[in-house]
Parts: C-alpha cells; structure tokens; sequence
C-alpha cells in the first residue's frame, strides 16, 4: 500500500486533530487546574529608627568679620604678608620692535624748500626706500626713525638702541650751488653793496639754479639705482 500525498495529509490532519481533543479532555478533567504564577513578596517595613539622620550639622558660614585674621595672614603666602595685586592693562598692548642694528646706507639725499627726502638703502635687502623727516624706516628697519637730516648725513633714533648717523657717500653728494661773484670796483664804477631784496632777475637766476641742481641730484639717484640694479643683476648671475 502505497501512501499518496493527499492521503498524506489526511493522516496527519487527523493525527492533529486527536492531539487537540486529548487536550480538551485533560482540562476538562482538571489536571493542572492547581498551578498559578508566583506572587512577588511583599516588602519588609524598615525601622523607622535607621530612618533618622545620625546628627544634624549646622552648614551656615559665620560672619566675613572673623576672617580678617586669614586675609591680613594668608596661607599660601611665603612671609604670611597680603601680596599686592596689579590690574593687567587694558586693551592690546602693541609689542615694540626687535632690536635690529642699522644695517643701511644712505644713497643719496634730496634737500629743496619744500622737500627734504632721504634714500635709505637696506643692506640685506638692497631695496631702496624714500624717507622723509620723523618717517620711520621699512621691513626689519622699522624701530628706526629719521630725525635730522643735512646736505651729507642723516641721524636715525633708534628708541632704546640710542641714536645712530649715516654719513653720504662723496660720491653720491650733489655738487654745491654756484655763488655769483662780486662785481669789481672801477673807477668810473665803484662797487656798491648788494640790497637787501633781490630784484626779478635775480630771484629767476636763483630759482634757475634751484631747479637745476634738483635736476642733477635726480640724475646723480637714477644713475646710482642704475648701478644698484646691475650690481645685483650680476651677483644673481654669479650664484
């Protein structure tokens, strides 16, 4: 006898069906009608004795009156004396500059009535800087400060580093303002005192002669920013 597959499944449709009704049976009979879950215990009264605090501590401070001893006396003092507080200053406080030596030259110098101008070159750099009066220097020059300068030198303030001149190179000095000479005394022409204005053609002769020496200190700098610039050229070419 062979077992098909839906004879298969009628045997144990049914074999679970008998399963069931034997269950049914069981708990109509009773059996095991007495078991339930356990109850949690109920808890313990504690008592009331150990529920009191052991003592009572008073945590009010006292008066600031009876600390004068530890202020005028402090602890962590190495003389037991009150230390002396300074207040920080205010704001940012601007760091002086390092001090730097005045390591420069002066190139050359422009002196006109209305223009007082000096050419600083930086010696490690090799750049060349116009500066005028009460102008500080640039770059790492910066805590130097011209404060003077003549027709051939140029007197620096360097604050605590003290004061420091750079004398003009004869070569790169401008050539002196011709003077007019005094007319001779002749005869027929005897010599008379200069007044005391000069007349038109005189102040146009001065201002002529003004101009003309400007021009030749500007032609004396760009010729040595000339010699600056194929100096460097070279040495560049040389490394």
């Amino acid at each position: 006898m062979s077992l098909t597959p839906p004879k298969l499944t009628t045997y144990v449709l049914g074999g679970l069906c008998g399963l069931f009704l034997l269950v049914a049976l069981l708990q109509i009979a009773g059996i095991g009608a007495g078991y339930s879950l356990r109850e949690a215990p109920a808890p313990e009264q504690l008592d009331s004795g150990l529920q009191q605090p052991l003592m009572n501590v008073d945590t009010s401070l006292p008066s600031y009156g009876e600390f004068a001893e530890v202020e005028q006396r402090p602890l962590f003092s190495a003389d037991r004396r009150p230390q002396v507080i300074v207040a920080a200053p205010s704001g940012p406080v601007t760091p002086p500059p390092p001090l730097v030596p005045l390591n420069a030259t002066l190139a050359g110098i422009v002196l006109t009535p209305t223009t007082r101008v000096a050419l600083i070159r930086d010696d490690g750099t090799q750049q060349v800087s116009r500066i005028r009066e009460g102008m500080p220097l640039r770059g790492e020059l910066a805590g130097w400060r011209l404060m003077e300068l003549s027709a051939r030198k140029a007197v620096f303030d360097g604050g605590s580093q003290g004061a420091a001149e750079l004398n003009l190179d004869p070569a790169d000095a401008p050539p002196p303002a011709p003077t007019p000479a005094p007319a001779a005394a002749t005869p027929g022409n005897p010599a008379v005192p200069a007044a005391n204005k000069d007349n038109p053609q005189q102040q146009q002769q001065r201002a002529s002669d003004a101009a003309a020496q400007e021009a030749e200190v500007r032609r004396i700098i760009e010729e040595r920013r000339r010699q600056m610039r194929e100096e460097a050229e070279r040495m560049n070419r040389n490394k």
